[in-house]
């Protein structure tokens, strides 16, 4: 027998945890609005780029962690420090995109969540004001992604959410999602929030890539999640992608190994090479990396310049 090679065993074998999480899975007619093709104005093609900004904003940590648990199965006698985040995308004409929106109080509480600062406070600090904010996009409903849902539709009253329809069903209603071991990152406080935007015209429901603004898409990366998006913009670095949980640390896309905090295996390993094709590995930024808090410009407290 020949011998495979790491990714085609990964991509052969299906991973026991993505089979649980879409084996028996039964959606509810009933949807929230879908995804509407944005406005003529909003992604005009002007024929010159829009050149955006991306901070990443620590609410919390640092958290330690096993580096195994951050790389597939590799350095169990290894810690690592981690951190949680969210991300500001600041567009040339001063658009103003949210990405994620951390735990909100009830969950940052209930988890006792290390050096917390509520999100939004973390916004403001870069000068922004709550009004300018008209995107909000929600990469996977985990709690520490999804939290803030319970008090971001109140402080950015402009805001559109954006999630994928993928995503929504599964967390909302798919029973699998509330067996263990997924019970434990659910965010319910959160997601019950987002679910209560449904008609209101607020809560936008993507079904896999789509073009939200100049310069802006969002990518559907399965993996980490059933339904896990990232956000693919233009910078003045070229193009640059904010991967979310894709990877949780960057060296993930270097060394192509994903975390052991897996949904379907090999969709992760398909996302993995989605995204390397749309940006160079210096302008993937993942979900929980350190260094991106030590690594680059600071712009306020617990907030950097990633690009």
């Amino acid at each position: 027998m020949c011998p495979m090679d790491r990714r085609q065993f990964i991509k052969t074998v299906p991973a026991v945890l993505g089979t649980m999480a879409l084996a028996g899975t039964r959606l509810a007619e009933a949807a929230p609005e879908q995804a509407k093709p944005e406005t003529a104005k909003a992604v005009k093609n002007t024929g010159k780029k829009q050149i955006h900004e991306v901070f990443a904003l620590k609410y919390a940590g640092p958290f330690e962690r096993k580096l195994a648990m951050a790389l597939f199965n590799t350095g169990w006698n290894e810690d690592i420090h981690i951190n949680f985040y969210t991300w500001v995308i600041r567009g040339q004409d001063g658009a103003i995109t949210l990405v994620d929106t951390g735990a909100g109080p009830s969950l940052a509480k209930e988890r006792n969540l290390k050096n917390f600062t509520p999100p939004e406070e973390l916004v403001a600090r870069l000068g922004v004001n709550s009004d300018q904010v008209d995107k909000v996009v929600i990469t996977h409903m985990h709690y520490d992604h999804v939290g803030g849902m319970e008090v971001f539709p109140r402080i950015y009253p402009k805001a559109k959410f954006y999630v994928q329809k993928k995503e929504f069903d599964f967390w909302m209603r798919s029973p699998i999602s509330k067996r263990a071991p997924f019970k434990g990152l659910r965010g319910d406080a959160g997601s019950n929030a987002l679910a209560a935007l449904a008609g209101s015209g607020r809560l936008i429901m993507v079904d896999g890539d789509k073009a939200i603004g100049p310069d802006m898409t969002l990518l559907l990366t399965p993996g980490h999640t059933p339904g896990l998006q990232s956000v693919l913009l233009h910078t003045a670095k070229g193009k640059a992608v904010v991967a979310s949980d894709s990877a949780h640390l960057a060296r993930s896309f270097k060394d192509d190994v994903p975390s052991s905090l897996i949904t379907d295996l090999p969709a992760w390993m398909v996302s993995f090479d989605k995204l390397r094709a749309a940006a160079a590995l210096e302008n993937i930024f993942p979900g929980h990396d350190a260094l991106m808090l030590d690594n680059y410009p600071k712009k306020a407290e617990d907030i950097t310049q990633l690009i």
